[in-house]
């Protein structure tokens, strides 16, 4: 690696000189000097010796402070093994911090490469190609690693498994570029094939030792393997086109019927609700999806391309299974009409988000009564931004299996609701982001946004229609347990108030509510 590198922690804060050409008892400040600094790093070696095992028997990165004590006793010549290094390299890319050092002491290139692999395609926090790119115009034996690297995103092109080959792809056509900002371009394939070991000429002599009959043989079984494998990428392409027909993804079926979900007006309270049979979205509709609708001219660009983290959030193909955001109301509306579909209702979406269809209750979380931090992106889990969605599934799962109906982006709904002093009605918006704390991420909250606005911690899904089925609405349906003691006079309470039953023109449903 550069013999010239630098360890930068904080932007703009050199903590570290560099590798070479300095006292060793400078680096680190001095904390690893002496006995003292011997048992310092003795301990963070133990530290990290535990943070490996833990990587992988569960995948859990080692903390910020772990990678930084430990690449200062590097720097400060003290002893990490292989495994530590590895593991050093793969946290500082996750964080963003201490890559150029964890870089330079990491001696085996291709073990380099295949981190730098699995952290492109990680499928919650992929590493913007960008950041490669980077470390390669800053290291003089980048090709050492880029070669590998570029061999291993190959083979994930070659695999048919999403979205990891849409990422090694995305990343593959980005390094093999190898722009970074204003800089000249440099074909790192062209460097690789240079460096390359040339092949030796095969010495001319006997021929093979199988007979004619059998190199026949031969030829005919990979004429027979070749036509499968074209067969097998005709059908992987296929797939795929039938894929980009429905960019929205898999939808759930919720049947026609009674649900009992929350009061839009009391806190603590609950209504009845009668709803036709309709389909939402299993996932939230990602970046990939909202482009493929700009690009056939049926949806308008979004209010920014930013997230709260990301710059280039909506334009970075590593993140086409990221929520989209930033779309106002109108907008949001016609990428469901571009889809064939429509934006859900507030009762639709409630009812999909908490209601188990088989044990006739409602929860107070898609998953149950009770809020758990690790199956949703919400505040606790302190990501401060989006995740891909599908992230916390299936635990987070609703009971009709929809996706992220608690945390990631809170959802626009087809509902209108009034705005304190404002002139026109804004619309309620479900499900809570990730800068919400349980309360915001419970399956009755909801929020007036107005509806003009973009915002970066909202996105939406679609829902369509289903035809009606064979039973009349609002009969032969057992209607969900209720807080009332005496279940028949409350449902008939509730027919009793059909009069109030309208029309609702945003999706043609029938909607009848009574307490």
């Amino acid at each position: 690696m550069n013999s010239t590198t630098q360890m930068q922690w904080e932007t703009g804060e050199e903590i570290e000189g560099q590798v070479t050409g300095r006292s060793r008892s400078n680096v680190g400040g001095g904390q690893f000097d002496g006995l003292g600094g011997r048992e310092r790093a003795q301990a963070v070696t133990r530290r990290l010796t535990l943070a490996v095992d833990a990587w992988w028997q569960q995948g859990e990165m080692p903390s910020i402070g772990l990678v930084r004590d430990a690449l200062l006793a590097l720097e400060a010549g003290r002893p990490v093994d292989e495994a530590g290094r590895t593991l050093l390299l793969r946290g500082a890319l996750f964080y963003g911090k201490g890559m150029r050092t964890a870089l330079h002491h990491l001696n085996d290139p291709e073990r380099a490469a295949s981190v730098m692999r699995d952290m492109l395609l990680h499928p919650t926090q992929p590493l913007a190609p960008a950041q490669i790119v980077a470390l390669a115009h800053q290291d003089d034996d980048s090709v050492g690693w880029m070669a590998p690297l570029l061999q291993l995103l190959r083979e994930e092109m070659a695999q048919p498994l999403e979205p990891r080959r849409t990422l090694a792809q995305a990343s593959f056509e980005f390094l093999r570029e190898g722009r970074m900002g204003d800089s000249k371009p440099a074909s790192w394939v062209a460097l690789a094939a240079q460096t390359a070991p040339a092949q030796s000429k095969p010495r001319r002599g006997r021929r093979g030792f199988l007979s004619g009959a059998a190199r026949r043989g031969l030829a005919s079984l990979f004429g027979v393997l070749a036509l499968a494998l074209v067969v097998l990428a005709l059908a992987f392409t296929w797939l795929d086109i039938e894929q980009s027909l429905d960019p929205t993804g898999d939808m759930v079926s919720i049947p026609s019927g009674i649900y009992r979900i929350s009061a839009t007006a009391l806190a603590d309270t609950d209504r009845l609700v009668e709803l036709q049979s309709f389909s939402i979205d299993r996932t939230e509709v990602t970046n990939r999806a909202y482009r493929l609708c700009y690009e056939a001219d049926g949806c308008t660009w979004p209010t920014r391309t930013s997230s709260v983290l990301r710059p280039d959030y909506f334009l970075n193909p590593a993140l086409d299974s990221f929520p989209m955001i930033n779309v106002t109301h109108a907008q949001a509306a016609l990428f469901c009409r571009w889809a064939g579909k429509r934006l859900p209702l507030e009762e639709e979406w409630e009812v999909a988000a908490s209601s188990a269809l088989t044990l006739q209750r409602a929860y107070r979380y898609p998953w149950g009564d009770t809020y758990e931090s690790v199956r949703a992106n919400g505040a606790s889990t302190a990501v401060g931004d989006t995740l891909a969605v599908g992230t916390f599934s299936p635990g987070g799962d609703s009971p009709s299996q929809v996706a992220d109906m608690a945390g990631n982006v809170a959802e626009w709904t087809a509902t209108p609701i009034n705005l304190p002093g404002a002139p026109d009605p804004g619309y309620v918006a479900k499900g809570g982001s990730f800068q919400d704390t349980a309360v915001g991420l419970a399956t009755n909250s909801r929020m007036a946004v107005d509806g003009e606005e973009g915002f970066p911690w909202l996105g939406f899904r679609c829902a369509i229609t289903e035809p009606a089925d064979d039973l009349a609405m609002g009969r032969n349906y057992q209607p969900f347990a209720t807080n009332s003691t005496n279940f028949t006079n409350d449902l008939a309470k509730f027919v009793g108030v059909r009069a109030i039953r309208g029309e609702n023109p945003a999706s043609g449903l029938v909607v009848t509510t009574g307490n």
